[in-house]
């Protein structure tokens, strides 16, 4: 091990070689899950044991042909929620059951037997809407409403769980070889469509699930709307954190910039090209011999002058924080984690040790809270030299990523917090890491200041803690198409920050392809460029000044919009909302939709299609909604919705279209970043619906404090034109916050006759006439050179 750790370490270390990960054939909890799926089920639920407590119902489960029984929980929980839970009736030892991730013990409702068949137990809540009908033989669950069933569980038959069994003493324990305690479970959730089960032909899904540990523990989230089901699942593992405004602009990322030279090079190229940004990232070359929290002396002599640098620019800095801690005792992370015992045990009891960028390695065990507690103290600018409060952190090769491990990871039977072995909770690890991070940059701020830490490995409830990017993307068109699917499922799964890095990180991207990955990432929540270190160098200045001015447009682009972008964030903060989302999540009733991944929609009111083909010259654009109205947000032109358009598009084409309905409010300057907007006028775009109406919104606060939530230190406003009136009015009456901004401009899409008056209304009763200048050709009005208070209630008067 001491030779492997004095090895050159590269980024072929951790390259995806297929060939070391195993397929499903050579795992063998597999291969007895696949042999189970072609015999006749037998399991039978023994009806006649069932009790009904205070939170659950309980029953038997009998595996006929071993006689083993399971112990089955089903609970009703407020908000139209069924939970089931499968496990041992009396394991040979306790099985695994995921911590930390609810937010809260659920709230239970009391289920109700209402069954009258000797076969089944039909259970009800005090509503009696939703039924959960359990069949005992073979054993099945169905989650009915007025409408039919919604979900089954193992209507194929396919449940399978695996009692833990003394080990054979003649079999080895080691790592890769068939484990004689079987540990594994496995079944099939069906689930029907609510809209497509009013369809003549019914729409059905098969979702089969395998785990090598654990118990069954599913929550049944019945919707029925898309909406509805996002908020059950926050209801349950909390809703995305309202990050610090900074985190929305554009991040510029590689590994590595070599010295703070090259950081002051890059930082000034960016406002020599007059290309916006926010933030300045490190990767691991910026510490001393991979030892995180520290500072290579050479290349980074003075952390804080470079930090005010920056500071002075009014952008912020962010460095990496891996798991793995180089065993090397003068290294003092290392030894007082080693001093405490606070590193993940091999099978035999001693610090478990593997291979990452520093070399041989131990890697701390974020499973224990008093690991957490004691990393989080590490982000103290005491105890972080060389840190200042605009240092901010990003978690990687935390699944955790072993070089030269089976299958690139830690060996499953490595101990951990509670003698948990790593087969147990290998999907969480990442997720508590991202947790004490996060918990330690709040502290370092005494609670007062947001967070923004990045992760690569993510679990349920990661949303809470900050932002998830896709990993390590290649600088090919196939990687810019695929990440448009990628981040819808994770913001659909309730992690709406999320982002892929922008021009593929192993590779050199051509001109074209990383013009079109700067677009379609402007639209896209986390907006990093990143590229790794045996690439060429790509700052958005160096591929030509056509290129340039492209992208430059399209960053730029994201600033403006970006009063929008905030205000999604804090829909998703408070209100479950996916900032990314697919075309389905807002039109559920069109069936067309569910198909599409290479659009979705910004909010509620943008489509984005971004383009990824190479030399594309036309895009065919799915514009939904049989009474939408859709406008081209650069040329005003407009379609009627339910069809499919084809669009022209040359290398400075970004196609997006605003909803009719809609109100989009952004800024009308830029800044270098986003601190120097702060003040900078806002602009509302009007796009009249097919009744001539329009609604949106505005959230805004200090943008980096928790006094939104502590002392109600914001404004929301809302807009809504309807009848030849825009108005401006208070959305949440508790929220107070002062603003100097106005309203300076005013763009109305779809307005079919030039008015011949306009007229501003304002809440101390005083009229003024504004001019304006309205365009017959694509039916816009334009108000400018206004100056209406964006904190204050006006109307504007279009006759």
């Amino acid at each position: 091990m001491e030779a492997a750790g004095k090895e050159e370490i590269s980024v072929e270390d951790e390259a995806v070689d297929k060939d070391i990960f195993k397929d499903c054939s050579k795992i063998a909890f597999y291969r007895r899950q696949k042999q189970q799926l072609s015999e006749k089920s037998p399991y039978q639920a023994l009806l006649d044991s069932a009790t009904t407590g205070k939170d659950s119902t309980k029953f038997q489960i009998i595996n006929e042909a071993t006689k083993v029984p399971l112990l089955a929980e089903v609970y009703g929980i407020e908000g139209n929620i069924f939970r089931l839970k499968i496990n041992e009736e009396t394991p040979l030892k306790p099985r695994y059951e995921v911590p930390d991730v609810l937010t809260s013990k659920p709230s239970t409702v009391r289920l109700l037997s209402c069954s009258t068949d000797t076969g089944s137990l039909v259970l009800a809540d005090g509503k009696g809407n939703l039924k959960c009908h359990i069949t005992a033989n073979p054993f099945k669950v169905d989650l009915v409403s007025e409408e039919g069933v919604m979900m089954s569980i193992n209507l194929l038959g396919q449940l399978y769980f695996e009692h833990l069994q003394i080990p054979l003493k003649q079999r080895t324990t080691k790592e890769n070889e068939e484990d004689a305690s079987a540990d594994t479970s496995q079944y099939t959730l069906t689930q029907m469509g609510p809209v497509a089960a009013k369809q003549e032909v019914r729409s059905r899904t098969d979702v089969h699930w395998m785990s090598e540990s654990g118990i069954i523990d599913v929550f049944l989230l019945t919707g029925p709307t898309p909406s509805d089901v996002f908020k059950q699942y926050s209801s349950l593992t909390g809703t995305q954190a309202m990050p610090p405004l900074f985190s929305l602009g554009y991040h510029q990322c590689r590994w590595n910039y070599e010295n703070e030279q090259d950081v002051k090079a890059v930082d000034a190229g960016f406002d020599k090209h007059d290309i916006p940004y926010d933030v300045m990232w490190l990767d691991i070359e910026h510490t001393e011999g991979k030892r995180y929290f520290t500072w290579d002396k050479k290349r980074f002599p003075n952390p804080e002058r470079m930090q005010e640098l920056l500071r002075n620019k009014k952008r912020k800095l962010v460095v990496i924080s891996d798991p793995h801690i180089k065993i090397d005792p003068d290294y003092s992370v290392y030894a007082k984690a080693k001093e405490q015992n606070f590193f993940v045990r091999n099978h035999e009891g001693g610090d478990f040790e593997g291979v990452c960028w520093p070399g041989l390695s131990c890697y701390l065990d974020f499973t224990n809270p008093k690991v957490r507690e004691w990393y989080s103290s590490l982000f103290t600018f005491s105890a972080y030299q060389g840190s200042t409060d605009i240092l901010y952190i990003w978690n990687d090769m935390n699944e955790p990523s072993v070089f030269r491990g089976p299958e690139l990871t830690m060996q499953k039977n490595a101990i951990h917090h509670g003698n948990w072995e790593h087969r147990e909770l290998h999907n969480i690890y990442g997720f508590y890491q991202q947790m004490a991070t996060a918990e330690g940059l709040i502290q370092r701020s005494k609670g007062k200041e947001r967070p923004f830490v990045l992760t690569r490995s993510f679990f349920a409830g990661s949303q809470k803690y900050g932002a998830v990017w896709t990993g390590d993307n290649t600088a090919e068109w196939s990687y810019l198409k695929i990440s448009i699917p990628m981040l819808l499922t994770l913001n659909v799964t309730g992690i709406s920050f999320c982002g892929a890095d922008v021009g593929g990180f192993i590779g050199n991207p051509e001109a074209e392809l990383l013009v079109r990955w700067y677009q379609a990432g402007a639209y896209q929540p986390f907006f990093r460029g990143h590229a790794t270190m045996n690439t060429k160098r790509r700052e958005p200045w160096l591929f030509g000044e056509e290129h340039t001015r492209l992208i430059r447009e399209a960053i730029r682009e994201r600033y403006t919009l970006l009063p929008y972008w905030y205000s999604l964030f804090y829909r998703a903060h408070v209100a479950s909302e996916p900032i990314m989302r697919p075309l389905w999540v807002e039109f559920p009733d069109e069936l067309e939709t569910f198909g599409v991944e290479d659009e979705y929609m910004l909010g509620s009111a943008l489509l984005v299609h971004p383009v990824t083909e190479p030399k594309a010259t036309v895009v065919d654009v799915f514009l939904p909604g049989p009474n939408e109205v859709w406008y081209d947000s650069k040329t005003f032109a407009h379609w009627e919705g339910a069809c499919t358009v084809k669009i022209p598009v040359a290398l400075d084409t970004i196609p997006v279209f605003q909803r009719g309905g809609s109100v989009v409010p952004i800024k009308t300057r830029i800044g270098k970043s986003t601190g120097w907007m702060t003040d900078f006028p806002y602009g509302l775009r009007v796009a009249l619906s097919t009744k001539g109406s329009a609604v949106g919104e505005l959230y805004l606060d200090d943008g980096h404090s928790f006094k939104y939530l502590h002392q109600k230190h914001f404004l929301h406003r809302k807009f809504s034109f309807s009848s030849g009136v825009l108005t401006n009015s208070c959305a949440d009456e508790r929220g107070h916050y002062p603003s100097e901004c106005v309203v300076e401009q005013i763009c109305v899409l779809g307005l079919r006759k030039q008015p011949s008056s306009v007229t501003m209304h304002s809440s101390d009763g005083n009229d003024q006439s504004v001019a304006f200048t309205y365009c017959a050709g694509t039916s816009t009005l334009n108000l400018e050179r206004l100056s209406l208070s964006i904190g204050a209630d006006w109307e504007i008067h279009v006759k």
